[in-house]
């Protein structure tokens, strides 16, 4: 078992992984982990690399996405068929 140091990140607190553990499980900067309570245990585990669709587009509806990006990029005036009126 290894031991962890709690610290300070800015408002928050953080705790610093050994390097052993972080190479065990392969993470790095960024990498991401899940955190929960488990009784008066804290439990890390590794997040998985993968996430769903909904996951990444949660927290918005699609009008909200759809108006974030309307200028993101000029395509020109809609032609023919795909002239959509919203």
């Amino acid at each position: 078992m290894s031991q962890a140091i709690i610290g300070r990140w800015g408002r928050t607190l953080a705790v610093r992984l050994p390097a052993s553990v972080t190479r065990r499980l392969a993470l790095g900067e960024g990498g991401r982990v899940d955190v929960e309570v488990e009784g008066d245990a804290i439990v890390i585990r590794k997040a998985s690399t993968e996430r769903a669709l909904h996951e990444m587009f949660a927290g918005r509806s699609a009008q909200e996405w759809r108006a974030l990006y309307r200028d993101a990029y000029d395509w020109g005036p809609d032609l023919g068929r795909e002239a959509v009126e919203e």
